[in-house]
């Protein structure tokens, strides 16, 4: 599919293309491993990336020796540049070349993918050194056939091709639309019209008096305040939507228009999460086209508004009266936020204009006021030029999405608050300044009182700068906020007063780290966009503080605003609760970067960067600012560099987008490299000795089953000297309810290619948690490896009566005294024994030993083959704003014993039973109450009751099984090469046991289990696997269990599901559940439920009683779901699986792990976490019963 063409600017030419990408519904499963490949985009002008080589946007090229199977459209390529670096697409396939490894592929376009991005070296004759972006010491060999090492990398001839991109002339007929007298929503030079400066966040209040008894405003500023001088215009307001701008009603700001046949919508919201339009999931496209600073429709989606609005507007309406009073002051009509662009009229007198959505937007109403009803017209619409700086990777919504309200303040006077602290050289002493912007000449005076964290009265007066003795410094570990109380006089009268929270800190680069109050700090954050299962991106503030107060609880202590300012409110949050924050300006032209070298575009560039720090600079929690996401290398970001520094130089900046010559951003307008996915190899070879800080501003991409080996990320940059930590992508899932179906009453969660596209699959669902915020198997990691404290080790005397506690203080500024440190004794799963002590003093980086007296009987259960494990946990003693006392921070689990064998069993009661019918060999025992029957001819094992209880659904016996399909990992071959003919062979032994065994070769692995009957009923199964290739998903059999025993209480690894490289958030213990929620509700079904190290697990039926006990030997995995791997695999949404008639059962002797691979490169599962190519298997006992449901419970 072609990409609209950049539009040819009338000042320069265009240094970059339009990227936009065409994902597919489904991931494609066809890879292809070529001789090689290159390629890239489609549209019109002639574009140069760098000095190194120059080629045409809208050509195609010929790439030798390179060949790919096909005819000649296979054998064609675009090239376009991207972040400084050149992509190489196939457009009639629409396959990007990637490295992986050694070798060259062909995949989906994805412009988030570095695997994509090439660097290309001319050397002379048409031809170039071809090199990944991301490793420039390979290069594609002069076979076309993979990558070497320099400088071995061979010569490749590029030429021009006599092939036509496919709709080349679409796209030049649509740059010839461009005109100079564009309406106000198509020109990047006029971004507001009338609108007010920004200022930073304040509530006014009539006096002291009424500010003073607004308690809890003053306690938390995310409240709504209870004051005579704001007035919410949330709630209901009059609602049209048309699809494009020609067809918009005209007259409807006009005093006494008729709108009562309108529908009513919300304030604020999302006009698509109400019915309206269609939401649309983009990651590196526009939905519109790509012809800036003008919206058309993008050309083979959304042909004349084919799939939805071309460019809809809603125009909304509402009535509102003041209070007569406030007819003698200044009223603004403030606006926090609305997609994309809005003109405002005050009873039917234009205001303004304001684009920047989320970004404050205010307006001077007072001339416009009247006494009684007055009215307020907003038309917004849902693109403007000013979504060409808006292209985040989220659903595209639209609207008023955030609060609306007015302010009543004086006519002149404070306008805006700027509040610093400044620190003396050894933090005793700091002083407060304060620096206002006054709306117009007259004087005004400002009385100033500041107050401890306590509450206490520290100052009084009108002196601009405060010192403040001995002060409590404000981190995200003590947010110490002080509060300044701001009275505005007027002939000695009050006539307003606001208060500004402060914390006193101080934020500084050192060589290549970060300081904070002169302490390195480590940044382990999360990226979170604005999403709501039910609101959209209309996020209320409830959510906003559920997300905060999960973040503290699970350690972490971070945030990147990805990609735009949160409401102010979050803000709030972060300073109260305590949260770095790196605030980033709404600034992402990801699909068009070129628009960042464009001079025309630098007002609306720098004018985003300006009210972001105008609105934010007096928040602490705010230590870093960025200048945007994803722009590529273009100059205004020059402009916007300076412009923070101008209105803030005590913060440093960062910017990832831009790379020259490095494999890592930040190489200019940046006081930080970045980096977003590193894989583990990139992370020993370039994270330390760098001449400045590090910061990996995405990294450990969470989609789906996801975020292996996250602890390994922190063992590198624990031990790095340039490295200051990262932020997950990201926190939770963009994900939600179908807004259609919600007003049917009708909950089914869906995502990006639910919607018309274009769009990238689910590759909005990339978080931590689920579009829910339901606590998960990965937020249970991250709690564990951010855990600011660190419990090395346990050593335990021989007599088992004492362990030692080693432990470290990973804090920057906490002293642990005082904290509980909280052993557990597990006995075989169960906890016997549990001891609470309190920690003395523990500096911040200092260690500490503490030892525990151990029960006297442990030596004798250890004697007689328990299993002894010690959990040791770290306690807040007292309650903070986010958790109550006794809030874990960190558990770590250690063995005191080795795990026991299966006992053997010498049982001589009854007689174990053999017959051979046909096919069928026929094992009965314990009075006929256990029964098998194996297939002679595959050798599988085809039924089994055991007990009298049914095990296995006939025809679902235990056969090898190597599927597995996760979002990181995207195998979609089901087969299990097993073959199709197998061997049984049976003994009877002297003690009247019977022995099966089984062999069924594969050309993944053969298998081999010996089946033994004993006299009681029971069987054991030692089962042994060779396996034959070194890239298996797993290693172990599955099978098709009783749907009826669907209670679960297993001795494991959980209470989470885990896997072999994401098991630092789980302990081993026992553990109760069902079937149905042994799984993760991931957005996208896929491979889930596993669970490490099984001990025991008993499947029982509460109603009969009836149960079957399974017992391991070994280090076997478990999981037990209502569908198959495939069933996932092939679903689209959790609500339309349909379960399977028995439970699928997998026991697993090795598994693959889930890495990080659905974004980034050499981020795929870690050797040490892949299945190894050699001999391995386990035992296994099966009991079943029927008996007491307590009985169950406990194993």
């Amino acid at each position: 599919m072609c990409e609209i063409c950049n539009l040819l600017c009338m000042q320069m030419i265009v240094s970059i293309f339009a990227t936009v990408i065409n994902s597919m519904l489904m991931p494609m499963k066809k890879t292809y491993r070529i001789l090689a490949v290159a390629v890239a985009l489609i549209c019109a002008v002639a574009v140069r990336a760098n000095s190194a080589a120059e080629f045409v946007k809208g050509e195609l090229y010929t790439i030798a020796p390179l060949e790919v199977a096909g005819g000649v459209e296979e054998n064609v390529w675009a090239i376009s540049e991207l972040s400084g670096s050149w992509r190489i697409i196939n457009p009639f396939a629409r396959m990007a070349l990637r490295a992986n490894g050694s070798s060259l592929e062909l995949g989906e376009p994805n412009g988030s993918d570095e695997s994509q991005l090439w660097k290309i070296t001319p050397a002379g004759n048409n031809s170039y050194h071809i090199s990944p972006a991301n490793d420039p010491s390979l290069a594609w060999n002069s076979s076309g056939t993979g990558l070497v090492a320099k400088p071995m990398g061979g010569l490749i001839t590029i030429k021009l091709s006599d092939v036509k991109a496919p709709g080349n002339d679409a796209c030049m007929a649509e740059a010839e639309m461009y005109a100079e007298n564009n309406p106000v929503w198509e020109n990047e030079q006029v971004f507001g019209i009338n609108k007010l400066p920004g200022h930073a966040t304040f509530t006014p209040y009539a006096d002291e008096a009424e500010m003073l008894a607004d308690t809890a405003m003053l306690a938390t500023p995310w409240l709504t305040p209870k004051s005579s001088r704001v007035m919410s215009l949330n709630g209901e307001w009059r609602f049209h939507l048309v699809p494009e701008p020609s067809q918009r009603p005209i007259d409807f700001m006009q005093p006494g228009f008729d709108a009562s046949g309108w529908d009513t919508i919300p304030v604020p919201s999302n006009w698509e999460m109400q019915g309206y339009d269609t939401p649309i999931y983009c990651n590196v496209e526009y939905p519109h086209s790509n012809t800036p600073p003008i919206i058309r429709a993008r050309a083979g989606f959304n042909d004349n508004g084919a799939n939805y609005g071309i460019n809809p507007v809603g125009s909304y309406l509402r009535e509102f009266s003041v209070p007569e009073d406030w007819l003698s002051r200044r009223t603004l009509l403030q606006f926090n936020g609305i997609y994309s662009a809005a003109n405002v009229w005050v009873n039917g007198e234009y205001v303004g204009y304001t684009q920047g959505a989320n970004n404050v937007a205010e307006f001077n109403i007072t001339p416009m006021l009247r006494p009684g009803r007055n009215s307020v017209a907003v038309e917004v619409f849902r693109w403007s030029d000013g979504s060409y700086l808006e292209c985040q990777d989220m659903f595209r919504m639209s609207g008023i999405f955030r609060d609306v309200n007015l302010l009543s303040l004086p006519h002149s006077g404070i306008e805006d608050i700027y509040v610093t602290t400044a620190l003396n050289e050894d933090m005793t002493g700091a002083q407060v300044r304060i620096d206002t912007r006054i709306v117009s000449d007259v004087a005004k005076e400002a009385h100033y009182k500041l107050y401890s964290p306590a509450g206490e009265l520290l100052y009084s007066g009108t002196d601009s700068v405060i010192d403040v003795a001995e002060p409590q410094l404000w981190s995200a570990e003590n947010p110490a906020l002080y509060r300044l109380d701001v009275v505005q006089m007027s002939g000695g009268a009050e006539e307003m007063a606001l208060s500004v929270p402060v914390g006193i800190r101080k934020v500084e680069i050192k060589g290549s780290l970060l300081y904070v109050n002169g302490k390195r700090v480590w940044l382990k954050g999360v990226n979170r966009h604005d999403t709501s299962p039910v609101n959209g991106r209309a996020v209320t503030t409830e959510e906003m503080l559920q997300d905060v107060v999960m973040m503290k609880r699970n350690n972490v202590n971070t945030l990147r605003t990805s990609h735009y300012p949160v409401h102010s409110r979050m803000m709030a949050m972060c300073d109260y609760y305590g949260l770095y924050v790196c605030d980033e300006a709404d600034l992402e032209d990801h699909a068009n970067q070129s628009i960042s070298g464009m001079e025309s575009w630098v007002p609306a560039f720098v004018d985003r960067v300006n009210r972001m720090v105008l609105r934010d600079r007096n928040h602490p929690s705010v230590i870093i600012w960025s200048l945007g996401n994803e722009c590529g290398n273009g100059s205004n970001f020059a402009r916007c560099y300076e412009e923070a520094k101008r209105l803030d130089p005590t913060r440093p900046v960062h910017y990832e987008g831009t790379r020259f010559d490095k494999d890592y951003g930040g190489n200019a307008y940046s006081d930080f490299y970045s980096k977003m996915y590193p894989g583990q190899g990139w992370m020993h070879r370039t994270t330390s000795n760098l001449d400045k800080p590090m910061f990996l501003c995405e990294y450990a991409h969470a989609m789906g089953n996801a975020m292996g080996n996250f602890k390994e990320y922190w063992d590198v940059i624990e031990q790095s000297n340039s490295t200051i930590g990262g932020c997950v992508w990201d926190w939770v899932d963009q994900a939600f309810y179908d807004p259609k179906l919600m007003k049917k009453g009708e909950y089914r969660l869906t995502t990006g290619y639910d919607y018309p596209g274009p769009h990238q699959g689910n590759f909005c669902s990339n978080g931590i948690l689920t579009a829910t915020r339901e606590p998960s198997a990965k937020l249970a990691e991250v709690k564990a490896v951010y855990s600011p404290v660190k419990i090395d080790s346990v050593a335990v005397d021989k007599s088992l009566s004492k362990a030692t506690v080693y432990l470290r203080n990973g804090y920057c500024f906490t002293n642990m005294s005082g904290m509980t440190v909280r052993s557990e004794l597990l006995c075989d799963g169960v906890g016997i024994n549990t001891l609470k002590k309190v920690l003395g003093d523990v500096a911040p980086g200092a260690s500490a030993a503490m030892e525990l007296e151990l029960p006297t009987e442990l030596a004798v259960k250890a004697a007689s083959g328990n299993e002894l494990l010690l959990n040791v946990s770290v306690e807040q003693s007292m309650a903070t704003r986010y958790a109550d006392a006794g809030h874990t921070v960190v558990t770590r689990q250690f063995a005191l014993t080795p795990r026991p064998h299966l006992q053997a069993k010498n049982d001589r009661r009854g007689i174990v039973m053999t017959k051979e019918d046909g096919n069928s060999l026929i094992i009965r025992a314990r009075n006929q109450k256990t029964r098998a029957e194996f297939d002679k001819k595959t050798g599988e094992l085809k039924s089994l009751e055991i007990g009298g209880v049914k095990v296995i659904e006939p025809g679902h016996g235990p056969v090898y099984s190597n599927h597995r399909w996760i979002e990181n990992d995207r195998f979609a071959d089901t087969s299990n090469g097993v073959y199709p003919v197998g061997t049984v062979q049976y003994a009877r032994k002297t003690n009247g046991e019977v022995t099966v065994r089984t062999h069924r070769g594969g050309d993944l692995c053969d298998t081999d289990i010996e089946y033994t009957f004993y006299c009681d009923g029971v069987v054991d199964m030692d089962v042994r696997f060779n396996p034959k290739r070194s890239d298996l998903r797993r290693v172990g059999l599955e099978m098709g269990l009783n749907p009826e025993l669907h209670r679960v209480v297993y001795y494991a690894l959980g209470p989470w599901e885990n896997a072999t490289d994401r098991r630092d958030g789980v302990t081993a213990g026992l553990y109760s559940t069902d079937v149905d929620s042994m799984g993760e509700n991931y957005m996208k079904p896929q491979t889930t439920g596993e669970r490490q190290e099984l001990r025991k697990v008993r499947f029982s039926n509460p109603k009969t009683r009836e149960s079957v006990l399974i017992e391991a030997e070994g280090l076997p995995s478990f999981s037990a779901l209502r569908h198959t791997d495939a069933d996932l695999m092939n679903a689209n949404h959790q609500w339309e699986l349909s379960p399977r008639p028995y439970t699928v059962v997998h026991i697993d002797a090795a598994t693959r792990g889930v890495g990080n691979a659905s974004c980034g490169r050499d981020v795929d599962t870690m050797p040490r976490y892949c299945v190894p190519e050699t001999p391995m298997g386990y035992k296994l006992r099966i009991s079943g019963s029927r008996q007491d449901y307590t009985c169950i419970l406990r194993l």
